[in-house]
């Protein structure tokens, strides 16, 4: 008596393996998104509400269910899973157009229409404050650019001082062609200031003599060139009392 041989069933290959785990993962967000087509029922009364669309949808979205429940998708031919997949996408589509009609007929309710301006509301403020932040970020951004420039400016002028003494030679050979004995200057302090209105950025104070050769204080300012050191401008000597 011959032994009965039993038909052998093959493997399941280890494509399908790695496959099954995320099918899962698919089954399980089509399945939320056809549960979420319930939220429509409360909106079924109202007028204007897309009640057959609403049926073929809730039909579509189970059918679509059970084509990726794992059991069943997996005894599919290859070309009826991508068809799953595929179809995804125009139940997406078609479950917007209906939820959009049962809101809109939910919107037109004076209790929806009160909602929906508070939405309105909400979203103009946060649009508006969104676009504050954006001009906020414009502003400090501005701000950056502009402090970069004005501490390389700094920086480029703060290199036309002496490293000793803290002394322009320009402006006091300026200075000096205006006083009555250049002989007698004597330097005392000379600092960057913030420009005025005629531009002067640096500020100088030393002593000279007078007509009457008494020796006074004084302070002058200039406008100097930060780029090559040059003296600009010179403003008017004030002497102190």
């Amino acid at each position: 008596m011959s032994e009965l041989e039993l038909p052998t069933v093959p493997a399941p290959s280890l494509a399908s393996k790695a496959l099954r785990p995320l099918q899962w993962i698919v089954f399980s967000l089509v399945l939320v998104l056809a549960l979420t087509i319930l939220l429509l029922l409360e909106y079924r009364s109202l007028p204007g509400f897309p009640e057959t669309a609403f049926w073929l949808l809730l039909a579509a979205g189970f059918l679509l269910v059970l084509w990726h429940l794992p059991k069943i998708f997996f005894g599919l031919s290859r070309g009826w899973r991508i068809a799953a997949y595929v179809c995804i996408i125009p139940f997406l589509a078609f479950w917007g157009q209906v939820g959009s009609q049962g809101y809109a007929a939910y919107h037109r309710t004076p209790e929806g229409a009160k909602v929906k301006a508070k939405q309105v509301a909400e979203d103009a403020r946060l649009a508006k404050d969104e676009a504050e932040r954006a001009e906020s970020k414009r502003i400090l951004d501005a701000a950056a650019v502009t402090q970069a420039k004005l501490q390389n400016y700094n920086d480029r002028l703060e290199d036309c001082f002496s490293s000793f003494g803290h002394r322009l030679a320009a402006l006091e050979t300026e200075v000096k062609e205006t006083l009555h004995n250049p002989g007698a200057f004597e330097h005392i302090e000379t600092i960057a200031i913030v420009p005025d209105e005629q531009g002067n950025n640096v500020g100088m104070r030393f002593r000279a003599q007078n007509g009457f050769g008494a020796l006074r204080a004084a302070t002058v300012k200039a406008r100097i060139d930060a780029n090559d050191c040059s003296v600009k401008g010179i403003g008017e000597t004030v002497v102190a009392d």
